[in-house]
This record gives structure tokens, sequence and C-alpha cells, in this order.
């Protein structure tokens, strides 16, 4: 596990590097604030906290999303299994009642 983690964050800074030196040199993408321009290396970083940002989004929206239809699906069976119990309740009643009166009654062995 431990060198799974190593190797998506080396994938990580790889990706990183390479997307950060495409923005600059490639796309001539430079950020500036304020009339001041920043430096190659800090635009690569301020690129991989808002790609960092989106991904946690993303995530957040995925999961979300599967979270609403696991509970769906949760609250659909949860209903169809009391619906179930409620129309056949005296069936299982007059089962559990037959089945305690005909079982066989085993002592313990000591």
């Amino acid at each position: 596990m431990f060198k799974n983690i190593i190797l998506a964050v080396l994938i990580a800074i790889v990706l990183t590097y390479s997307l950060g030196h495409l923005a600059t040199q490639w796309l001539d993408l430079h950020i500036s604030l304020a009339e001041h321009d920043f430096e190659p290396v800090t635009s690569i970083l301020v690129l991989t906290g808002i790609v960092a940002i989106l991904v946690v989004v993303g995530f957040i929206i995925a999961f979300s999303i599967f979270a609403a239809v696991a509970f769906a699906l949760i609250a659909a069976g949860i209903g169809l299994f009391v619906a179930g119990l409620s129309l056949f309740w005296p069936v299982i009643l007059f089962t559990l009642v037959i089945f305690l009166l005909v079982r066989d009654k085993q002592s313990p062995a000591y």
C-alpha cells in the first residue's frame, strides 16, 4: 500500500511539472497579479493548486451522486421489506407458531 502511495505522489509530481511546463512554454501562459508577473515555478504551483481544487470538487460531486443513488436504493429496499412484512405478517406469525409447536425439543446433554 505504501508503494502505491509513493507511486501516486510521483505520478502527480511528474504530471504537475509536465502540465506546468506545457502551460508556460507552449501556451505562453503567465500569471500576473496587480501588474506583477509571477515566476514560472510560482505559476506552476498556482496552476497545481487550481487543478487540485477542481479534482476535489469533482470527487465531491462524484461521491455525492454515488451516495444519493446508494441512499435511494437502500431506502427503496427498506421500503419493499417493510411493505412485504406488513403484507405477509399473518403468514409469518402462523408459520412461526407452527414451527414452535412442532420442533423437536432437545434437552442439553451434560
